[in-house]
């Protein structure tokens, strides 16, 4: 009797040792877990359309998290966005059982989705499990039961949303927008003369191709460093402010060069006819060279100096871009998706020229009339951008 007793007692232990698993049965209450900052006016919106939520469903229970003056509640916020992978510190933040909304305005409907589907069905509280220090299992996240149609996978930077059809669109227009650019065109047009010169189509396929891929992988990185410095800046509300009246002045600025420009020969205003001249002068050594492994060497060198001259000429359209990333709060990964798609369409119209040239042996630029409108549309996209920057933030995250 004696041994049945101990043996009850450590079966008994051995229990109350068992981590205790937030596994919620679907006749149970969902919590909805609300990181938000006092400050964010996006935050009351999407505060008012939860509480609309609850007043229509018994069974709802907000539980709210004001992550500036908390440092408790900040700490849990960073935890649950490193346990679904987000690197934006943006709020509204929202998360139900194993899915969570870094995106407020676009999630309405999943939201509504998740809710109905675990009143059906058995599902983890994540929160709860972070809060307790229990592992995170990776069949505790849900987010691949509610995936939507427009994902598609790019090979190295994995799946990224569609639907979220301000940074597709963004990254097309605005990365076009910012190709045109005359800073670049004009030395990728010199070069291309030179190369028809020398009448040598393998050296002129290997320089051309090398200075607009390096041209791509420079502002590729670049813009990735900018998006974390947003990113770690994200969660100051003032911030985005900032940016707003930044994208302003920007556009501002566009639309007077555009209208002092508008009869004028455009060209790169960020060097001057020297600068031009000594970076010609560089150029032409480099192509000449015997050997091909010192030509490339000496475009790449060329290639990253220009992008940096570029970036002084358009510096506002890759920063808007980014922070428009950032506000979205995507992986690491899917920022890095949009911005391969931006970079993509901002070399497009180097590759098309260079191409052109290649096939035909003849320049083929683009005519002064479209580099000036260049300014013009880049100055309505950054206009576009600041107002909603500080009017209609929700306009920005559809």
């Amino acid at each position: 009797m004696k041994k049945l007793k101990n043996s009850l007692l450590v079966i008994f232990l051995i229990i109350l040792s068992i981590p205790l698993t937030v596994n919620v049965k679907a006749e149970s209450t969902i919590n909805i877990h609300y990181f938000y900052d006092e400050f964010c006016l996006n935050c009351r919106e999407a505060e008012a359309y939860l509480n609309d939520l609850v007043a229509d469903n018994d069974n709802l229970n907000i539980i709210k998290y004001e992550v500036i003056k908390s440092e408790e509640n900040e700490n849990l916020f960073f935890a649950v966005k490193d346990v679904f992978g987000r690197d934006s510190n943006s709020v509204p933040y929202i998360v139900i059982g194993g899915v969570d909304f870094p995106n407020f305005y676009n999630s309405k409907e999943k939201i509504e989705e998740v809710i109905e589907y675990y009143e059906n069905n058995s599902f983890v509280d994540v929160v709860e499990k972070v809060k307790n220090d229990e592992v995170i299992l990776e069949s505790d996240l849900d987010a691949d039961k509610f995936s939507d149609q427009y994902v598609v996978d790019i090979p190295l930077f994995g799946e990224i949303d569609l639907a979220n059809t301000t940074l597709f669109f963004g990254a097309v227009v605005v990365g076009l927008v910012d190709g045109f650019n005359p800073c670049a065109m004009w030395v990728l047009l010199f070069m291309i003369m030179m190369l028809i010169n020398l009448k040598d189509r393998k050296r002129m396929l290997y320089l051309g191709l090398t200075f607009i891929l390096t041209s791509g992988i420079i502002y590729f990185l670049i813009m990735m460093s900018w998006l974390q410095i947003v990113i770690a800046l994200s969660t100051i509300n003032i911030v985005k402010i900032l940016i707003g009246i930044l994208a302003l002045v920007f556009s501002l600025y566009s639309f007077r060069s555009f209208w002092r420009k508008r009869k004028e020969e455009i060209g790169c205003e960020v060097t001057n006819k020297n600068q031009r001249k000594i970076l010609s002068s560089k150029l032409t050594k480099i192509i000449q060279k015997e050997s091909l492994l010192l030509a490339i060497l000496g475009i790449i060198v060329i290639s990253i100096s220009v992008n940096f001259i570029e970036l002084a000429c358009s510096l506002g359209l890759p920063l808007f871009y980014t922070s428009l990333l950032a506000m979205h709060g995507l992986s690491t990964a899917a920022s890095a998706g949009y911005i391969l798609i931006y970079v993509l369409f901002f070399i497009l119209d180097d590759l098309i020229i260079f191409l052109l040239a290649f096939f035909t042996l003849k320049v083929t630029g683009i005519s002064n009339r479209y580099m000036k409108y260049t300014h013009l549309i880049g100055g309505i996209i950054m206009f576009i951008i600041a107002i909603g920057l500080l009017f209609f933030p929700e306009l920005l995250l559809l």
